[in-house]
C-alpha cells in the first residue's frame, strides 16, 4: 500500500511506499502527528493514528541507533538512485530567506555560535603553520617541510569542521520540516556518528586536495560532487564512504546544475561584504539554509 503525506512546508507528497515511510521514522523525518491518508481514503490522519504503524509507537519503540551503510537505509537509497530530479535555484534561496525572516534571531544566534566554536578550534589547529606561512611571505622561504605542515594543518581543519557544519545542517532541516530545533541539535555531530563524520571530513579533504594537486578539474568536479554528504550523514546516518559515494551518484546525474547553484549561492553569501561585512551575518545563515532546501528537493523530493 502506498500513502500521501502533508509535509512541513504544507506541501502534499506521495506516493510513498509504507516501507519508506518507516525508514523516515526512524531518521526522525516524521512523527506521530505528521499528517497522512492512504492513497484509496480521503481522510487525512496523524501518523499514530493509523494501524498498521501501531508498531513504531509501541512501548520501548525508538528510533534506531546509527547504522552506517546498513541494510535498513538501503530500501531509501535505492529510490533516491532510482528516480530524477530538478533543482529550482531561485526557489531554494527564497524558501531560505522566508525561512530566515521567521526564525531570524534563532537561525542567526546558532549559526554564529557554531561558526565562532569552529573558527577558535580552526586558529589553535594552525598555531604550528604561522612560523612557516610567515617565513614563506616574509622570508620567501619555501621548502618541503613547510609545506607539508601547512597542508597538513588545513586537512585537519577538515574533519572539525565537518562535525560542527553537520549539526548546524540539523538544526535547519529540522527547522525546514518544521520539527522541534533546539540549540542542541547544531551540536549534534558530537555524537553516536561523530566518528563517521570525523573520516567524512579526513578523506574528502584529502582527496579533493590530491586532486587539485594533479588537476584543477579533478579537484572542482569532487567539491561539486560532494556538496551533500555532510547531510547526508547526519540526516539519513550514513557512513562516510557511503555518504560520499551516494552524494556523488546523485549530483552527477546534473553536475552541471548543482554547480550553477552553488556560484549563485555563493554569490548570495559574499553579497554581504557589500554591507560592510556586516551582511554576512545575514547572508552566511541564508546561503546554508538555501543549500539545505536544495538537499531537500534533491534527495527528498517526495517526502516530508
Amino acid at each position: 500500500m502506498t500513502y500521501r503525506i502533508i509535509g512541513a512546508d504544507q506541501k502534499e507528497y506521495g506516493p510513498v511506499p509504507a516501507e519508506e515511510l518507516r525508514q523516515w521514522f526512524t531518521e526522525g523525518r516524521l512523527n506521530a502527528h505528521s499528517s497522512i491518508k492512504a492513497e484509496d481514503s480521503t481522510e487525512w490522519k496523524p501518523l499514530a493514528a493509523l494501524p498498521e504503524f501501531a508498531d513504531l509507537f509501541a512501548a520501548g519503540t525508538a528510533p534506531s541507533p546509527v547504522q552506517p551503510a546498513s541494510s535498513t537505509a538501503a530500501p531509501a537509497l535505492e529510490l533516491v538512485l532510482a528516480r530524477d530530479y530538478d533543482l529550482d535555484i531561485g526557489g531554494c534561496i527564497a524558501r531560505g530567506w522566508e525561512l530566515l525572516q521567521n526564525h531570524l534571531w534563532p537561525i542567526l544566534g546558532t549559526t554564529w555560535l557554531v561558526m565562532l566554536c569552529v573558527g577558535v578550534l580552526n586558529q589553535i589547529i594552525a598555531l604550528p603553520s604561522r612560523p612557516v606561512i610567515h617565513s614563506m611571505i616574509l622570508e620567501r622561504r619555501v621548502t618541503l617541510r613547510g609545506v607539508l605542515i601547512v597542508l597538513a594543518t588545513s586537512i585537519l581543519g577538515g574533519p572539525i569542521s565537518a562535525i560542527f557544519t553537520a549539526g548546524l545542517f540539523k538544526y535547519f532541516l529540522n527547522l525546514i520540516r518544521g520539527q522541534r530545533a533546539t540549540v542542541g541539535d547544531a551540536f549534534a555531530g558530537f555524537g553516536p556518528l561523530s566518528g563517521q563524520l570525523l573520516l567524512l571530513g579526513l578523506v574528502s579533504g584529502v582527496l579533493a586536495t590530491l586532486a587539485y594537486c594533479l588537476c584543477l578539474v579533478p579537484g572542482i568536479y569532487l567539491n561539486v560532487a560532494w556538496v551533500f554528504a555532510l547531510p547526508l550523514a547526519i540526516d539519513r546516518r550514513l557512513g562516510f564512504w557511503e555518504a560520499l559515494e551516494l552524494s556523488r551518484k546523485v549530483v552527477t546525474r546534473h553536475w552541471f546544475l548543482v554547480f550553477a547553484f552553488m556560484l549563485v549561492n555563493a554569490l548570495v553569501i559574499f553579497s554581504g561584504v557589500i554591507v560592510c561585512c556586516v551582511g554576512l551575518l545575514v547572508s552566511v545563515p541564508l546561503g546554508m539554509v538555501a543549500w539545505m532546501y536544495a538537499y531537500e528537493d534533491i534527495f527528498s523530493r517526495q517526502g516530508p
